[in-house]
């Protein structure tokens, strides 16, 4: 059984997707500074908040038990087009927020893992960030790991949200056997229906005002131009909710079935237009309803979208992992 540690955890969908694949592990800690999806780590994957490491930066490398395997999705704020995008250093050259990927680093050197994989946006690998990138392979280099990089999307895994993200995967030199790629592309079969609820409340509506609202939203700076229909893909959920009233946010029609363009007030009228709700927000990134079920009642509606946003799709990561584990849940790379 591998000696499993999670940072930067969010609400652990690389230990969903593990358990997903029944591979064995036993998890050594997991490291999440926000208290709302720390909590609600701990209530879906059903172990102790003393497990809980909180603030990488203070976690003492040395005292940590042997480790197998790492994950970290470091922060992406500094780097993603909805951010400031500066980087790992601010103006003052101070660390960013993305910059804590130098923590995760810190520890992957120290722990000498057989494999660590990180999650980002897809602008880390653009050229707006290409001295970051470097850096962060240089780094893991540095530390004695082979990596392996792409962007995954996950409507390219039968998911049918358009979430691309980089991945990258660290395998320690000494253990490298080049067997190791990245999952072949699937079919996409499912649709935004597929993922819907049966009943959904009359409050996760809007009304027209609400949709005229949102259309000229900043002077119609975003414009809303887009209504999913039921045989849509989502775009990408973000940290800000599915279901947060503002001018990008995600709306579904039950009028029609494939994506509508709408380019004047009328045609927003006339729609019966909602948002997702929370369980389908989760339900889009692969969690199940029992994972959804137990932390319902005890967060907000806006934890729980954002949540949601941060985290990882767990069906990308089950095909990760199957590129990395045997059925008995040894590496074989």
């Amino acid at each position: 059984m591998i000696n499993y540690l999670s940072l930067f955890s969010g609400i652990g969908a690389f230990e969903s997707a593990m358990r997903n694949l029944q591979i064995p592990f036993n998890l050594v800690g997991y490291c999440e500074i926000a208290d709302a999806p720390a909590t609600a780590y701990s209530m879906i994957q059903k172990v102790p908040m003393s497990l809980n490491y909180g603030d990488i930066t203070k976690i003492d490398e040395t005292k940590l038990p042997k480790v197998d395997f790492i994950t970290y999705g470091f922060p992406c704020q500094d780097i993603s087009w909805a951010g400031k995008q500066q980087g790992f250093e601010n103006e003052d050259g101070e660390k960013t927020r993305s910059g804590l990927f130098f923590d995760a680093a810190r520890i992957i050197k120290a722990t000498q893992p057989i494999v660590a994989i990180a999650e980002n946006v897809k602008p880390l690998v653009g050229q707006k960030f290409k001295k970051e990138f470097q850096a962060v392979l240089e780094t893991l280099e540095d530390a004695g790991y082979n990596n392996y990089w792409s962007v995954l999307k996950a409507s390219d895994y039968n998911v049918a949200q358009d979430r691309e993200r980089v991945f990258i995967v660290s395998i320690r030199k000494d253990c490298d056997t080049g067997v190791f790629e990245f999952p072949k592309k699937l079919e996409l079969k499912k649709v935004l229906k597929d993922y819907l609820e049966t009943n959904v409340d009359e409050r996760y509506y809007l009304t027209s005002v609400q949709l005229n609202n949102i259309y000229h939203w900043k002077a119609q700076q975003r414009p809303l131009k887009r209504i999913l229909g039921m045989n849509s893909t989502c775009p990408t959920l973000t940290a800000r909710g599915a279901g947060e009233y503002h001018s990008g946010m995600i709306l579904l029609s039950e009028d029609f079935m494939d994506t509508q363009n709408c380019d004047d007030e009328i045609s927003i009228q006339n729609l019966h237009c909602r948002v997702l709700t929370e369980r389908e927000s989760f339900r889009v990134m692969g969690f199940n309803d029992s994972e959804f079920d137990s932390i319902e009642k005890h967060f907000k509606k806006a934890d729980i979208y954002k949540m949601a946003g941060n985290s990882i799709v767990v069906d990308v990561a089950e095909e990760l992992l199957c590129m990395l584990f045997d059925e008995d849940g040894n590496f074989f790379v």
